[in-house]
């Protein structure tokens, strides 16, 4: 929970524009390992969800982590050896899952739109 906790925390710190703090939470973690510290300077997102994938391995869903954070295209585009392969290009509409027609139709209170793309 400790490495959870603090990475979380390092992203609304980088969020908020306050990278000394952040860089002091995943410096928090990264000791933990031995790793090399790193400086205000050099914490970005892309290294929060780097420090996320070591760490939190095989304890969190990913895939929502990149969602939530509106990279999934990106890191499939990038990182998937099947989509670079084939010459595939993802579309920004996986970032956002579809919602059930079952919810929609059932939201009487206020109009409910679908998710762009599908």
């Amino acid at each position: 929970m400790f490495k959870l906790n603090r990475i979380l925390r390092a992203e609304a710190n980088l969020l908020k524009g306050d990278l000394d703090s952040a860089a002091n939470d995943i410096n928090a973690v990264r000791g933990r390992a031995n790793a090399t510290p790193v400086t205000a300077g050099e914490v970005t997102l892309d290294l929060i969800l780097d420090e996320r994938a070591r760490e939190l391995y095989q304890e969190e869903f990913r895939l929502n982590t990149l969602m939530r954070m509106g990279k999934l295209m990106e890191y499939l585009n990038k990182y998937n050896g099947f989509v670079k392969s084939n010459g595939y290009t993802i579309n920004q509409r996986v970032n956002k899952m579809p919602i059930p027609n079952s919810v929609i139709q059932a939201n009487t209170g206020a109009v409910m739109t679908q998710n762009p793309g599908y």
